[in-house]
């Protein structure tokens, strides 16, 4: 009886040595209850997690820069050009063409005016279809237009000089207007010696259809002008084929004119043209 009295009391000191232990600031390896629960962050937690922030705000800062890097690379090495002195000036080819056209048929205007001229010397009277028809021919006919300008190189920031793109367009164009060249001059002669065989069959025509009572009498124009620096003007004299002499002033429309008989009339410019045909000899 005390025996077991005895053995049942060491196995409670036993068991009460046993709880003490584990409350005891000594860790041991048996299997006591875990102090930490789940929901209590450890500090070994907080470190790896504050590690883990740190690396990923760097990795954000890494991933940043060369993009503010590249901003600033490409604002640098952006080039920036103004329009440099020169300047280039041309009509366009459309322009020109039509100036090469109207050229060829002026100078076959400009060579059947001569040729009037030369049949009126060896006749006593010009028919008046003849007359108007050389006043129709000796019209000047102007083509307006004003060239296109550009500047043809730029200055750039980065030191250098280019050529601009309208020079460069400029430049196509031209070598293209060099190509078709030959086939515009070949054109422009066609329009020439076309005109000029038109020209010539009229003349004709009007000779061979002219009425004597409506033919202008033919008259030789001098003019007599002063000497450079003097105030005066100049006196134009006529002299017709029907023995009639006339004058007039510089500035002034009429006509005087005096018959063979010593009749004075006085004719103004437009009804002088309606019956003499005048050669002028200046």
């Amino acid at each position: 009886m005390n025996i077991r009295k005895h053995w049942k009391n060491l196995l409670l000191t036993t068991t009460a040595f046993f709880w003490a232990g584990c409350n005891g600031d000594s860790i041991t390896e048996s299997g006591c209850p875990c102090d930490n629960g789940s929901g209590i962050e450890s500090s070994s937690d907080n470190s790896n997690e504050s590690s883990s922030s740190n690396v990923s705000e760097s990795s954000s800062s890494e991933a940043s820069a060369p993009s503010s890097s590249s901003a600033n690379g490409s604002s640098s090495s952006e080039v920036t050009c103004t329009p440099g002195d020169s300047l280039v000036s041309y009509y366009p080819p459309s322009y020109s063409a039509d100036i090469a056209k109207m050229n060829a048929e002026e100078k076959a205007k400009h060579a059947s005016v001569s040729k009037i001229d030369s049949v009126s010397n060896t006749l006593q009277t010009v028919p008046q279809c003849l007359a108007d028809l050389r006043q129709e021919l000796d019209m000047f006919v102007a083509l307006y237009g004003a060239p296109m300008k550009f500047h043809k190189d730029e200055v750039c920031s980065d030191g250098t000089t280019r050529p601009t793109q309208e020079y460069l367009d400029y430049l196509k164009m031209k070598e293209e207007w060099e190509k078709n060249k030959p086939a515009l001059d070949a054109e422009c002669q066609k329009i020439y010696e076309d005109k000029l065989k038109e020209i010539e069959q009229t003349i004709k025509e009007c000779l061979a259809t002219s009425n004597p009572n409506t033919d202008l009498t033919v008259c030789d124009l001098e003019a007599m002008c002063p000497d450079y620096g003097v105030d005066s003007r100049c006196t134009f004299k006529y002299k017709c084929n029907d023995g009639v002499t006339c004058r007039r002033t510089e500035g002034t429309t009429d006509i005087n004119c005096t018959d063979k008989q010593g009749e004075k009339t006085t004719y103004t410019k437009k009804d002088f043209d309606k019956k003499y045909y005048t050669k002028e000899n200046y």
